[in-house]
């Protein structure tokens, strides 16, 4: 014998040779095609303890035993609990099976005793009721049955007779049942997947309430469905902090839809063991315990649909909710005045035609004259300053800029008027970069006149909202359509694989316990792969994924990172430029437009609406939605080779997703533990949060200066209006360079985090020799079907018309009754002699080291 596991214990017993797989009867433990082509696995299915086999064969107590109608046995052989051994037992004749029937009553009489129509024709079933029962898909239990809960046994009267020991003991009876179908059939809907799968249901059906809400307040304020509503109007400061407040919960909403989407995303992508069973008998493979797309190719076509509707609408939610809500800015179409320095001195002008474009009143003259013989009124930039301010798309803090020249002109102190709004970057020299003014003269310096406080809003798009409304509400019924398939029992974890692969062997993949990867893809794996050593070698997470998850990961961090560095390097460079001394404005705030950040699209005619600038704004967060699903699959695949090599080191209970049994436990969680996936759903939101203020769309009105209204209002008088029209509307994407770098500087972390989780060393096993080096259940190159149900084969295939004797060492493989209820640890479950190779697999009953110079099978 080789070197045992310090941390399991290794029973030894005589056992019975197991016969060959190729036989023409099948015992329990063989492998049964009805439960290959099942979609549903009933883990929960009881299996009676036996005596475990002496020298001397099997014991007859161990046996199941059956009451024919024509035998008169007057005993029940049925296993006795503390409550079965209450009920008494009579002598009773056959009756149909239509007693007080579980509902989930999986287990059944063993086919290899009696030929199946002996026991339909002793059962009182006609071909009729047979065919009806296989649609329901109910079959029936006689005699007594004790179920397995949890640590917790229950007896349950099916079929006893025509009567029982007392009506009080019936009554208790059926009472006990009754309550613990309940029970049962509550805890199989809230725990596992189906658990998840409701939680997260819940919480997009309360974001969709909400949306459902507001988009009902929109309706019956503004009276239309298309039109826009102002949540609040007022101090651009406050309206700052009510635009933050609200982007950070829809980006909080957002990655909870689609944290909640991915995850029924990947229930659906996860195959059935049928559905396993047919790709690898085409020597194919699929993905389990992880997102995968590639499975849509092997499962059935509605879940395809469903999970493609899924993943679709929620990706959609992230781009579409950022894109509800924007904000508007105020701004004023500023006077332009070239003069001379006589000019604050009350110098006299002239105000003709020819001189004054922006047609300025003498009275607007006169008082700008005032204001500048003032000192404080006007506040004195230099003529680099000037440029930078009123060289933009709009200006929002001055409403008249007077730029002094160096002109000695005696004639008019008042050298021309420009247009409102004209950009100062149009009167630049070529030669020298200066301000020179229509005459040619230069610009020294400017006063700028404040203008009055500017007002924002925060607007809802009510369009826009309607269009969330709906694809939430595809979400929500995508999410819970997979609730009503009660049949449907994914391999969800790495548990529910190990579970069926161990109640039900794969003979595709028998005989070759250290199959990779390499091997499935290549085609190399069947019943005659052959041995193989095991070669033990540090094995890092990165290793974990495959090429291809790595370049995915990659391409998507990159297809938001890039631009993101880009644009930040731009604006900087920009705003650097117009001030080379100082870095003014080169970080502008949190959504917050400013002029030099906002850049009009060119060629566009007609100009595009608020609602499709918002979504054109918001169009960035579907790579943000797409890095957010291939870095979650990539960490999975992470904590997915480190659970699987978790067996090789101690025995561990099956975390399956579904009907636990036993020794088994279960969690919401799928493969991602739930702190790894909080933390990846707060780092998100807040990527999510960031990108939404460094890209937003820049709505300004712009609304005539005091000067050139009241020259309007002396002219032609207009009717009284409640609120001032704004002359010209800005709409044009916006820039934010602190949350630019916010968003890099997440991106970034996110990116060593990956990196640095997969420099993490996988735990090592020990070998045969005292190292402890490798471990032979680290998976390379991400998730695989094949070989996970390669490392679950621990009995071998014997060709037809060939026997084999078991030694006292064989013995443990078939010690192993209902392994898959009890922890296991995966090791050396056979050694090897001579030139006949060992066995690896999984054991409840301790197994050896593997010993890194012999070969196994």
């Amino acid at each position: 014998m080789g070197r045992l596991r310090s941390d399991t214990h290794t029973t030894t017993v005589e056992s019975h040779r197991r016969p060959s797989l190729w036989a023409g009867s099948l015992r329990r433990d063989h492998i049964r095609l009805e439960d290959l082509t099942s979609d549903r696995i009933q883990e929960d299915q009881q299996y009676m303890s036996s005596r475990r086999s002496g020298p001397s064969g099997p014991s007859s107590s161990s046996r199941h035993s059956f009451a024919w109608p024509f035998h008169g046995r007057h005993t029940s052989e049925a296993p006795s609990t503390p409550r079965s051994s209450r009920l008494t037992f009579r002598p009773i004749g056959w009756q149909p099976r239509t007693f007080f029937r579980p509902h989930d009553d999986t287990a059944s009489i063993d086919r290899s005793i009696v030929p199946d129509y002996v026991v339909n024709f002793i059962r009182g079933e006609t071909p009729e009721t047979l065919a009806r029962k296989k649609e329901r898909r109910k079959w029936g239990q006689h005699d007594v049955v004790i179920t397995p809960h949890r640590d917790t046994f229950a007896s349950h009267p099916v079929e006893l007779g025509n009567f029982f020991s007392s009506s009080s003991d019936l009554n208790r009876d059926l009472n006990t049942y009754s309550s613990w179908s309940r029970r049962s059939n509550l805890r199989r809907h809230i725990t596992g997947w189906r658990g998840g799968v409701i939680f997260n249901s819940l919480i997009s059906f309360l974001i969709l309430v909400v949306g459902i809400i507001c988009l009902i307040l929109v309706i019956a304020k503004t009276r239309l469905l298309s039109g826009e509503s102002a949540i609040y109007a007022g101090d651009c400061t406050r309206a700052e902090h009510i635009n933050v407040g609200i982007h950070i919960v829809i980006n909080v909403c957002g990655i909870a839809i689609l944290s909640g989407a991915n995850y029924v995303f990947q229930v659906l992508s996860s195959p059935t063991r049928s559905e396993v069973t047919v790709a690898h008998g085409n020597k194919r493979w699929l993905d389990i315990g992880v997102p995968s797309l590639r499975n849509f190719a092997y499962i059935s076509k509605f879940r395809t649909t469903v999970a493609a509707i899924l993943l679709l609408s929620a990706v959609a939610n992230q781009v579409i909710y950022n894109a509800v809500i924007f904000t508007t800015r105020n701004a004023v179409n500023y006077d332009v005045l070239f003069i001379t320095q006589s000019f604050s001195d009350h110098a006299p002008f002239i105000n003709d035609a020819e001189t004054n474009e922006g047609r300025l009143s003498s009275l607007d003259i006169t008082n700008l004259q005032d204001a500048a013989s003032q000192p404080g009124t006007l506040t004195n930039m230099t003529s680099t300053t000037c440029l930078r301010e009123f060289g933009g798309l709009f200006e929002s803090s001055f409403d008249t800029v007077l730029l002094v020249t160096d002109s000695v002109s005696t004639t008019s102190s008042l050298i021309r008027t420009g247009e409102p709004g004209t950009q100062l970057t149009t009167f630049i020299s070529n030669n020298n970069g200066e301000i020179v003014s229509p005459d040619g003269s230069r610009v020294q310096y400017c006063l700028a006149r404040p203008s009055l406080s500017q007002t924002c809003s925060v607007n809802l798009s009510g369009s826009i909202l309607g269009v969330a409304v709906l694809l939430n509400l595809a979400t929500v019924i995508s999410m819970a359509v997979i609730l009503a398939r009660s049949t449907f029992e994914p391999l969800a974890t790495l548990g529910d694989a190990i579970r069926s692969f161990l109640r039900h062997p794969d003979p595709t993949t028998a005989n070759e316990c250290l199959l990779t990867k390499a091997d499935v893809r290549k085609g190399h794996f069947g019943p005659s792969g052959g041995t193989r050593y095991f070669v033990p070698t540090d094995h890092f997470w990165f290793q974990a994924p495959s090429l291809a998850r790595w370049v995915l990961t990659a391409s998507s961090w990159l297809a938001i990172a890039a631009p993101t560095a880009v644009a930040l390097a731009f604006l900087v460079r920009g705003n650097l430029a117009l001030n080379p001394d100082t870095m003014y404005d080169v970080l502008t705030r949190f959504g917050v437009a400013t002029s030099h950040a906002t850049f009009p699209l060119p060629g566009i005619s007609p100009p595009p609406e608020t609602a499709q600038m918002a979504l054109l704004a918001a169009t960035p967060q579907l790579l943000l939605a797409v890095l957010y699903l291939t870095a979650n699959a990539h960490l999975t695949t992470y904590f997915l080779s480190r659970e699987f090599s978790l067996f090789a080191l101690r025995a561990r209970p099956l975390r399956v997703s579904s009907n636990p049994a036993g020794a088994q436990v279960t969690s919401l969680y799928l493969t991602l533990p739930r702190p790894a996936s909080w933390a990846l759903l707060t780092w998100f939101a807040g990527m999510g949060f960031a990108l939404s203020q460094a890209v937003f769309p820049g709505v300004i009105s712009v609304f005539p200066s005091s000067t050139s209204s009241s020259l309007s209002s002396s002219l032609s008088p207009p009717p009284p209006s409640p609120t001032p029209r704004p002359e010209t509307i800005i709409i044009a994407p916006s820039f934010s360079t602190q949350a630019l770098l916010a968003l890099l500087a997440l991106l970034t972390t996110l990116l060593l985090v990956i990196l640095g989780l997969g420099c993490a060393r996988t735990p090592a096993a020990s070998l045969a020799s005292g190292e402890v080096q490798g471990n032979p259940l680290a998976l390379r190159s991400g998730s695989c079907s094949a070989v996970v149900s390669a490392r679950c084969y621990h009995r071998d295939v014997i060709a037809p018309g060939r026997t084999r004797t078991r030694t006292r060492a064989q013995a443990q493989t078939d010690d192993d009754s209902s392994l898959w209820l009890r922890p296991v640890a995966w090791g050396v479950v056979e050694e090897g002699a001579g030139m006949r190779p060992g066995r690896c697999g999984f054991s409840a009953n301790g197994v050896g080291c593997v010993d890194a110079g012999r070969n196994y099978v």
